[in-house]
């Protein structure tokens, strides 16, 4: 994750925490469902890149050999 969205996660997980201090449950579970959420949509982005990489490597690899 760039540290972009790290710094968004981590001031949302404060937000969340300030919500359940002020008894605000509810929100503050939706709050950190949403950063689980954008972590693991990050987590998936991030191998899905990888794989394509791969995938892109192998291709060339292949057109490489019918030349």
């Amino acid at each position: 994750m760039d540290s972009r969205a790290v710094t968004a996660v981590n001031t949302a997980m404060g937000v969340a925490s300030y919500l359940d201090g002020i008894a605000e449950r509810k929100r503050a579970n939706d709050v950190r469902r949403l950063c689980r959420s954008n972590t693991s949509y990050c987590a998936r982005l991030s191998t899905l890149h990888h794989d394509n990489m791969q995938l892109r490597a192998r291709v060339a690899e292949l057109e490489g050999r019918s030349a």
